[in-house]
């Protein structure tokens, strides 16, 4: 059954910019955050993520609301990216992925500007 089937919750396409941190303290990588839904995501990156490492997700939402997210990597494509399925994630990214749904690709577009330095960190 292909994954689009397979999920709960539709993906949003978001191909925002973001900084991965390693739990080994070597340099940063930086990515993209391609998608995201109430159930998880994928982030686009030149790293291989271990299958079932823990992923936590941190970004600023102006004016001032913090978006957490932990999960597990459930897929990875070879160094090309991994998906990410979510164990937990707080009422301010649920309500930021309740406006990206909701939102015109026009809307879309002024939604996403105003988020702040997203940080991935896998262990």
């Amino acid at each position: 059954m292909p994954d689009a089937e397979r999920r709960q919750y539709p993906r949003l396409p978001l191909n925002l910019p973001f900084t991965l941190v390693l739990a080994d303290g070597s340099e940063p990588l930086r990515g993209e955050l391609r998608d995201i839904s109430q159930g998880g995501c994928f982030f686009k990156a030149r790293f291989g993520a271990k299958q079932e490492g823990r992923v936590t997700m941190d970004f600023v939402v102006l004016p001032r609301s913090i978006c957490n997210a932990t999960g597990r990597v459930v897929r990875g494509e070879g160094g090309d990216g991994f998906g990410v399925e979510f164990g937990a994630i707080n009422p301010e990214l649920q309500k930021f992925v309740d406006e990206l749904e909701s939102a015109s690709p026009d809307d879309r577009a002024r939604v996403l500007s105003r988020v702040l330095d997203p940080e991935i960190h896998i262990a």
